[in-house]
């Protein structure tokens, strides 16, 4: 008679903690974020055409981690004026961006921010919810 026996593994590490480089959160931080990352690549949303028709401006505002390859990561939305009517044109231009380390960032640390991606119509106007706190 014959037994079988299985063997199963974990991939965790022997202290339990990950071996990802865990991002520096910047925050709040922008001109300590510049000190290590610097953005080599932006891209400008395609406005919504239903959204310019109507007039409507606003803007949505990112959390992520700029990855150790200069990619946004992580996306999350903090707050989208008006609703959703900006947030899958502003999450695809994010997608695009590309950030270089600086000779600070040799080992290229990954790191948590922030970004606001403005939509107006013209004449030039900002929605007043999205001028709060848009420095």
């Amino acid at each position: 008679m014959a037994c079988a026996i299985a063997l199963s593994a974990c991939n965790s590490t022997p202290d339990g903690k990950s071996n990802e480089i865990q991002p520096i959160d910047f925050v709040g931080n922008k001109k300590s974020l510049e000190k290590m990352w610097i953005v080599s690549k932006n891209d400008y949303p395609i406005y919504p055409i239903d959204a310019a028709w109507k007039g409507i401006s606003g803007c949505v505002d990112f959390s992520f981690v700029i990855s150790s390859e200069g990619k946004a990561q992580n996306i999350q939305v903090i707050k989208a004026i008006p609703d959703s009517t900006f947030i899958r044109s502003a999450t695809k231009s994010l997608k695009n961006f590309r950030w270089q380390p600086t000779e600070l960032n040799d080992e290229r640390q990954p790191a948590v921010t922030t970004l606001q991606l403005d939509f107006s119509t013209p004449p030039v106007m900002k929605v007043a919810e999205c001028i709060v706190g848009d420095t």
